[in-house]
């Protein structure tokens, strides 16, 4: 750790973080593999805000808790008619029977819509409660003018800053005193930094969001950063039992609906175990990822490529829970100024006159999940 006899220098920001991203990847390989890939960037303000692209796939579902559709039915309410336009055409995925939009009415996520202007005929089937209707695409009419104005949608998103201070305090004696094993103050470092590290790696994942946390014990105001688990809410698997080969085929589709296609599954041991339950009788490829020091196993599902990582982090009822995450939308957002937020070790901050010495080990960032429906989340799984 950061106490190796042979390092010489300061103890600066970048080299806690390769510190972080090599020799303690494998208590917490969210925090590793952000380092590892560089993705950080400055925040600005305690209110870390930041805007994505919509994802869509281009479907909706049938939103009708009323009488039921038939196969006349020309006016169908979705769960968001943002998706379309008029002049699409749009297609059933329960039956294949084709339609185009004629007119559509955002507000009310109300569609109007030509039928059976395919093979299929009309059915009720088409058109129940919950069918998703797929866009094909834009058939404009002939001799028909500028189509409407559709621009690309940009989803406002945000988190807030929290602070992480770990001290290190020993007397000038407790200095001064010879030691047969490792010095005192580098092993204080070294168990301080650990726990700091744990408290990042947990708080990306379990952290709530929240600008008036409260205040501590001195009467200072508290904000507290949003993790993954909470942040992510479109792509929520809860599978409460066993996992079958059906059950994590479903889960990988919805995660790969939108975003890469290769993801890194971070999951706990009841989870790890029932995945290699699943696979015990298939090559598995397992490759050295050099720059974070974690060992990877690849699995290649039909909608793309999850590198299956264990994350000790997810223990007792979280045991048999992971989070997917799409590497690249990702960020650490520390603060900037004034020596910035970047996990640093300060040295020798007590008081003048003091007989011994203080250190401090400092974080103060949030994170950037870039849009939550690029990621996706698996829980309950038992043993």
């Amino acid at each position: 750790m950061i106490n190796t006899a042979n390092f010489v220098g300061a103890v600066t920001p970048d080299v806690l973080s390769a510190v972080a991203r090599v020799q303690s990847a494998n208590e917490n390989p969210i925090y590793a593999m952000i380092l590892g890939a560089n993705q950080v960037r400055n925040a600005v303000a305690n209110e870390v805000k930041w805007f994505t692209d919509a994802p869509s796939s281009g479907r909706s579902q049938i939103n009708n808790s009323g009488v039921a559709y038939g196969a006349g039915t020309t006016t169908l309410v979705v769960d968001d008619a943002s998706v379309y336009m008029p002049g699409d055409q749009i297609i059933s995925e329960d039956t294949g029977e084709a339609m185009l939009i004629t007119s559509l009415n955002t507000s009310s996520n109300t569609l109007v819509v030509f039928r059976s202007i395919g093979s299929i005929a009309a059915s009720n089937l088409s058109v129940q409660n919950n069918v998703y209707l797929m866009r094909v695409g834009h058939a404009s009419g002939e001799g028909a003018g500028s189509p409407g104005h559709s621009s690309a949608g940009k989803t406002p998103a945000h988190n807030f800053l929290q602070t992480f201070r770990e001290v290190i305090e020993l007397s000038g004696k407790t200095q001064r005193i010879e030691t047969i094993t490792e010095d005192e103050r580098g092993y204080q470092r070294r168990k301080k930094f650990e726990k700091l590290t744990g408290d990042i790696e947990r708080t990306i994942v379990f952290g709530s969001r929240n600008a008036n946390a409260g205040v501590d014990a001195a009467g200072n105001p508290v904000s507290t950063m949003g993790g993954l688990r909470e942040a992510i809410t479109t792509h929520v698997h809860n599978v409460a039992g066993s996992l079958t080969s059906p059950l994590f085929l479903a889960f990988a589709e919805a995660g790969f609906d939108t975003g890469s296609s290769v993801k890194d599954l971070y999951a706990g041991p009841t989870l790890i175990n029932a995945i290699h339950g699943l696979y015990s009788s298939q090559q598995r490829i397992t490759t050295q990822v050099a720059n974070v020091g974690l060992r990877i196993q690849t699995i290649d599902t039909p909608n793309g490529q999850i590198r299956l990582i264990p994350h000790k982090k997810f223990r007792g009822a979280f045991a048999g829970d992971g989070i997917m995450v799409d590497g690249g939308e990702l960020w650490l957002r520390p603060t900037g100024k004034n020596g910035g937020g970047k996990l640093q070790l300060k040295e020798n901050t007590q008081a003048p006159g003091v007989d011994g010495v203080r250190d401090e080990l400092f974080a103060e960032h949030t994170i950037d999940w870039g849009a939550e429906q690029n990621h996706a989340q698996i829980r309950g799984v038992t043993p």
